[in-house]
């Protein structure tokens, strides 16, 4: 069963089709792209009989629309409805946890972006797209989905579940079980609803009660590894192969989440020298001046990160409260994303659309997923979710690029759920879809650089103070030279969705 929607001016004008770029589901929009416009609607259902035979029913009455005089203020809130939308209106039917993709099997679930879906939950309710109830409703068919039907080891989740079974999808090979970086973005979602729904009322009393048990259940020192004198975190255990896919968890990357919650832990916390002589290890610092900015963090690539580095870990965590090397990480990070700006300026010979354009990070790609970044893994493709999940850090430079995706390229980037996950004008090239890990970061990061919500909601964790004053305190007696043989710090890969 599907539907047609179609288009006018007037009652009395001639209709026409709307495309739906997503025949697998039953949503559609339609991109107006200027204000003071009024279109009338219809849509009927379309069933195919035994035979493959197309059966239309009536059209509908038709109904008007209205878009409203263009506003950044409105449209800020429109990106972040539509993003929001992803989590709310496109969740798993049984689970409520969020699809790894619009294209892909509908019951394939993401642990990950589950707990930026916790974050989607918030910003929706605060911007009002849906009620305190609704938002609670939802997040405790989630946390319930988690503690009683979810696979998990050692407290820990995987990369991806059944949303209808709660069973491990296997990722690969030898990933067919804890993914703790996965269950890191789980858990700073979890503790973000375990402080958002902070009413008496017998739900969010719940809503606390099961989210503050899947944080205790978690087993970080387990992901410990106990084989060296680096004691550096492991990113995946198997109940068949054990640690055998063995990749550490080494900065800087987009994990520092990870070890943040590791030392936090109030039932399996990790030792502090596994943050100090594991994540902040060989690699984790190397200066260098990009197009007059001197970078400070990290060393892979040279011209800088792919941007979900400077995402992933602080939808909650917020990067003004740690430093390194003197500096806030929101500091460090307010450089990468300038480097990005000035990099995208510097390539308006190469790639189409840059200049105007920017943001490079882990995407879609004409050729497949990849974590594009600035230099020799850049192809000529950008995400929309780099630029706007940059906003707190250069909000005039992101609203500009937002400003022109919308207005000058809106009718072939903008569909049901926001920006397309990615494009590539220099090869005609859209990506048609949405990825979960993509759309997650988009809504809370423009709702702290608007009001700061989710940093303040999450920091007020009991549990994260102490850890980052110890850190902060640990910077000035600890060197960043690391112990870790390159061997091992060459091992990093990032994730895929």
């Amino acid at each position: 069963m599907g539907y047609e929607l179609e288009r006018a001016s007037a009652t009395n004008a001639m209709f026409k089709p709307l495309p739906n770029n997503l025949p697998e589901l039953t949503i559609y929009n339609d991109f107006v792209g200027k204000g003071g416009a009024d279109f009338y609607y219809r849509v009927r259902s379309i069933q195919t009989n035994g035979e493959g035979h197309l059966l239309p029913s009536n059209w509908s009455k038709p109904v008007e629309g209205h878009s409203e005089a263009l506003d950044t203020n409105q449209l800020l809130i429109e990106v972040q409805r539509a993003s929001f939308d992803y989590f709310y209106g496109f969740a798993c039917p049984s689970s409520g946890l969020a699809r790894a993709s619009a294209k892909r099997d509908p019951d394939i679930c993401a642990i990950g972006a589950s707990g930026m879906g916790f974050f989607n939950l918030g910003v929706g309710i605060d911007r009002g797209f849906i009620t305190r109830r609704e938002g609670a409703d939802l997040a405790l068919k989630q946390l319930k989905f988690l503690s009683e039907k979810a696979e998990r080891f050692h407290g820990a989740f995987p990369h991806f579940i059944d949303g209808e079974t709660g069973k491990t999808i296997p990722f690969s090979k030898y990933d067919d079980g804890a993914d703790i970086v996965e269950t890191a973005f789980l858990i700073e979602g979890v503790l973000f609803a375990r402080e958002y729904f902070s009413q008496p009322d017998p739900e969010e009393t719940e809503i606390r009660q099961l989210a503050d048990q899947l944080w205790r259940d978690v087993e970080w020192d387990w992901f410990v590894n106990k084989t060296s004198k680096v004691p550096a975190m492991i990113w995946h255990w198997s109940p068949h192969y054990g640690f055998k896919k063995n990749l550490y968890i080494l900065g800087f990357n987009e994990c520092q989440i990870v070890y943040l919650l590791a030392l936090a832990s109030p039932t399996h916390p990790i030792e502090p020298r596994s943050y100090w002589d594991g994540w902040e290890s060989a690699g984790y610092a190397s200066d260098s001046t990009q197009f007059g900015i001197h970078i400070e963090l990290g060393s892979r690539p040279s011209t800088g990160p792919p941007l979900f580095q400077t995402q992933y870990s602080y939808l909650g965590l917020d990067p003004h409260q740690l430093e390194f090397h003197g500096r806030s990480y929101f500091d460090h990070f307010r450089d990468f994303c300038l480097v990005q700006v000035r990099y995208a300026e510097s390539k308006t010979n190469v790639y189409k659309g840059y200049g105007p354009l920017w943001g490079i990070t882990a995407s879609a790609g004409p050729d497949g997923y990849m974590a594009f970044a600035p230099g020799v893994r850049d192809k000529g493709t950008l995400a929309p979710t780099a630029s706007l999940s940059s906003m707190p850090y250069v909000p005039s430079e992101s609203l500009s690029c937002f400003l022109e995706m919308y207005q000058k390229y809106g009718p072939r980037l903008w569909g049901p759920f926001g920006f397309y996950d990615s494009f590539n004008f220099t090869r005609n090239w859209v990506a048609r879809t949405y990825l979960c890990i993509d759309e997650g970061p988009i809504a809370p990061m423009i709702e702290n650089y608007r009001s700061g919500m989710c940093w303040k909601v999450f920091m007020k964790c009991p549990e994260i103070q102490p850890v980052i004053k110890m850190l902060n305190d640990g910077e000035a007696s600890h060197s960043t030279a690391g112990i870790i043989s390159p061997s091992i710090a060459d091992s990093y890969q990032p994730n895929s969705p």
